[in-house]
């Protein structure tokens, strides 16, 4: 009997080990889902302390997924008839979708759009703002919204350039500041 209790001992614990030893197979790590961007954008300066005749760019609300606006205001601005300006931006990292008109030069008339890449230049966005009737714009408000996608993380700089704005006598207006940004795209997931 003792023989027949000890080799059921022997083989419940040769069961038992065989089932601990066992491989376990490795478990799967599913891969974090890629669920998009978060986009931040700070202007160089605050807006509080931007001088007047001043062109600035602001974060907007983006339009959908992996998307961003910028609102480029104007602050204090006189007598304009026609803003014109580059905006250039890393290409790799985000790419021109969209624009959508501004409230300042609306209300005052109708208004013509040119934006759109600057010839075959990736990166380089050309804005042209003119009165076709009405006018001219003076005080403070968005003159355009410009919509982009981000197409990877990382952090590059929105600059303004070429900038014009031309009074009613077809004069370029001086001493104006133009503020561009830093745009950061963080990924989510």
């Amino acid at each position: 009997m003792k023989h027949k209790v000890l080799s059921l001992l022997i083989i419940l614990s040769l069961i038992t080990l065989g089932s601990c030893q066992k491989k376990k197979e490795p478990e799967k790590k599913e891969a974090p889902q890629k669920t998009g961007y978060v986009m931040n954008f700070k202007p160089n300066d605050s807006l509080d302390l931007v001088p007047l005749k001043t062109i600035i760019l602001q974060p907007a609300r983006g339009p959908g997924e992996n998307q961003f606006c910028l609102d480029v205001v104007a602050k204090a601005i006189d007598q304009v008839s026609q803003v014109s300006f580059d905006l250039s931006f890393d290409p790799a990292f985000a790419s021109y979708q969209s624009f959508q008109p501004g409230a300042l030069f609306e209300e005052k008339g109708k208004t013509g759009y040119k934006v759109g890449p600057k010839g075959d230049q990736k990166g380089k966005l050309e804005v042209r703002i003119t009165f076709e009737s009405g006018g001219p714009a003076t005080g403070n408000g968005k003159l355009v919204t410009l919509c982009f996608k981000g197409l990877q993380p990382g952090r590059a700089d929105i600059l303004f350039e070429n900038g014009e704005l031309i009074g009613p006598q077809k004069k370029k207006t001086a001493e104006v500041n133009w503020v561009g940004g830093l745009l950061w795209i963080l990924e989510t997931g």
